[in-house]
């Protein structure tokens, strides 16, 4: 059986929500092409916009400043402040410096800039894959860096602000993602969810796709999705490619529970897609959540709604 989240907040914006971030005590979410919209802590729109273009990343510092990148180029504050080839971009938590990737084909660079975007440091990695996609998650003051090129496989290196750079054991899996005192670390790829020890890099415990899902892992109806979220109490939620939420007990390793938002219960592919009649396997229309101030999370469903809830009631520990 489900269990329902509560929603505080629902609001539909007029453009797709591809990337979403924390954006003062509210969000922030722009298509591919630009458009943004910012929201207030209640959902309620208080910016519609143009950032001029494609947009690949982008992110907000404390003090408002937007970053973003798009078309070979990261602009910080307005279109006139740029530089040419950065892909990726994530702000320290302090908002003083910006963290910034670009792939050259056989390397990936990090730097660390100040916001009128001097180089403060700089690190170099190798793209065994080649022009590899790269993305930048942050981790306190540093960044882990995933260097993804599908089925050629996938790499994260931790990238810290003192410009080391050292590969974490999650090799063909999404981004890295650390426990809050960053002694371990979640791998999850289109199999099964590990979590090992870190820096020695020992698991010490897994969860395969086919225990979380056994039908579904049977008939290929359904496999892994990409969004990982902590939860408060030892539990993580991993989504489905299907749209669905499984919340998992790290301590054992078990599948906990199946969640759901308010208003967007887990249905048929059929009712969700009507183009698709006679598909009955359980789908729903959850995309991705975006950590927020004060406990809150904003979850994407549909492309274009957006969700507003609390962290807290997530976890089966509530």
């Amino acid at each position: 059986m489900t269990r329902e989240i509560p929603a505080t907040a629902t609001v539909t914006v007029d453009h797709r929500a591809y990337l979403g971030r924390p954006c003062g005590d509210g969000f922030a979410v722009v298509s591919r092409e630009g458009e943004l919209t910012v929201v207030d802590a209640r959902l309620r729109p208080q910016r519609r916009g143009e950032l001029g273009g494609p947009v690949g990343d982008f992110d907000v510092a404390p003090d408002g400043t937007w970053a973003w990148a798009g078309d070979g180029q990261l602009r910080v504050g307005d279109v006139h402040s740029s530089v040419d080839g950065e892909v990726a971009c994530r702000w320290l938590p302090s908002g003083q410096a910006l963290w910034v990737a670009n792939g050259t084909g056989d390397e990936v660079h990090v730097t660390l800039r100040t916001p009128d975007l001097q180089v403060v440091r700089s690190v170099t990695v190798p793209d065994e894959f080649g022009d590899s996609m790269v993305a930048l998650l942050p981790h306190g003051d540093a960044v882990v860096l995933w260097v993804a090129a599908g089925q050629d496989g996938q790499q994260s290196w931790l990238i810290s602000e003192a410009g080391t750079a050292e590969r974490l054991p999650a090799d063909d899996c999404l981004p890295a993602l650390f426990g809050p005192d960053g002694t371990w670390l979640l791998a999850a790829d289109d199999a099964r969810i590990a979590r090992l020890t870190w820096p020695d890099g020992v698991e010490d415990g897994a969860l395969s796709w086919d225990d979380i899902d056994p039908e579904a892992a049977g008939n290929g109806s359904d496999a892994p999705g990409a969004d990982l979220m902590l939860l408060p109490g030892g539990f993580v939620s991993w989504s489905t490619g299907n749209g669905r939420i499984r919340t998992i007990d790290l301590a054992t390793m078990t599948v906990a529970d199946e969640i759901a938002l308010a208003g967007h219960p887990v249905r048929t592919v059929a009712e969700l897609y009507p183009s698709l009649a006679g598909d009955l396997n359980p789908c729903g229309d959850f995309g991705y959540s975006v950590l927020g101030t004060g406990g809150t999370v904003l979850s994407v469903h549909g492309k274009h709604t957006l969700v507003l809830s609390r962290l807290r009631d997530w976890s089966p520990d509530r």
